[in-house]
């Protein structure tokens, strides 16, 4: 079972006080720095009854949209603005849980469906599964072309730097630092030689396609290294199928996490999405072109 631990004080030497199970929804009064030395993420939370670690902690805010009750024949991308929901199969409350769906990921709605009781749903296309399952409309934003319009669309030179000792992202233009944050790569799980070494290619790399949400999944369910996670955000690939991408699942930036990819904080996805090439245009589901330079050392 996956839950939190929580302490009387922000160390993991501190007297343990409360678990709280996995999905858990607590207030975050502040965030302080850990009492212990030499941590890769000094980063807890304080909450009413104690300190948490951040490392499995998804900061969210709770934010109710107005639905559509029509959508442009092409959809229109949407992200989750609430800490989680429950996607059906069909649109109606009683109908199966097909996922649970978390703040910050994003799909493509195809189809608004009013039910009986006059609840708004939107249909949500899957590119994995090849089907469509239903989320209440009210939990998901329409995402704006302005949120999606290029950063610094006319300067050339742009390069990303990915440092896997520091878990550092640098974005450049020329040898100009433009962007700066920590991020997660591809972790080598060398104590378990049956999940293997993971760790993201060094090198010199393009980003070659780009799209605003993909379903990833890899393995079986029985198995340790199984994964199935659906509207994954800002997916820019950069090297086969290893992309930089939005992360709902974890909160431990700057240690090694991933099978390959660069897992990074959705809002630093989005801008490092909406900042590289090839551009994708709001109406678009994904482009495939040479774009900016990546360096992995």
């Amino acid at each position: 079972m996956v839950y939190v631990t929580v302490y009387n004080r922000p160390s993991v030497y501190g007297r343990q006080l409360a678990f709280h199970p996995l999905d858990s929804i607590l207030l975050i009064y502040e965030e302080v720095k850990s009492e212990d030395e030499n941590t890769h993420n000094p980063n807890w939370y304080r909450t009413h009854s104690g300190y948490i670690h951040a490392s499995n902690v998804q900061p969210v805010n709770w934010r109710y949209n107005l639905p559509r009750t029509r959508l442009p024949a092409t959809g229109q991308l949407v992200d989750l603005t609430v800490p989680f929901t429950t996607a059906r199969r069909d649109a109606n409350a009683d109908a199966a849980e097909r996922y649970r769906l978390y703040y910050g990921s994003t799909y493509w709605a195809m189809d608004a469906i009013t039910d009986r009781q006059g609840v708004t749903w939107y249909a949500l296309w899957d590119d994995r599964i090849n089907e469509t399952f239903f989320a209440p409309a009210r939990t998901l934003r329409l995402v704006k072309e302005s949120d999606l319009a290029p950063i610094s669309p006319n300067v050339t030179g742009k390069w990303i730097q990915i440092d896997t000792s520091s878990q550092l992202l640098t974005a450049f233009e020329d040898t100009t630092p433009v962007f700066e944050t920590l991020i997660s790569s591809g972790r080598n799980y060398s104590g378990d030689p049956a999940l293997g070494d993971f760790r993201t290619p060094l090198g010199t790399h393009t980003i070659h396609r780009k799209r605003p949400e993909r379903h990833m999944a890899a393995g079986d369910a029985a198995a340790t290294d199984f994964f199935d996670l659906p509207g994954v955000s800002w997916v820019s690939y950069f090297s086969g199928g290893m992309a930089f991408h939005g992360t709902y699942w974890h909160n431990d930036y700057g240690t090694p996490w991933s099978h390959g990819c660069i897992n990074m904080r959705p809002e630093d996805a989005r801008w490092l999405y909406r900042w590289t090439e090839p551009y994708v245009q709001p109406n678009e589901h994904s482009t495939e072109s040479p774009g900016t330079r990546v360096e992995v050392i």
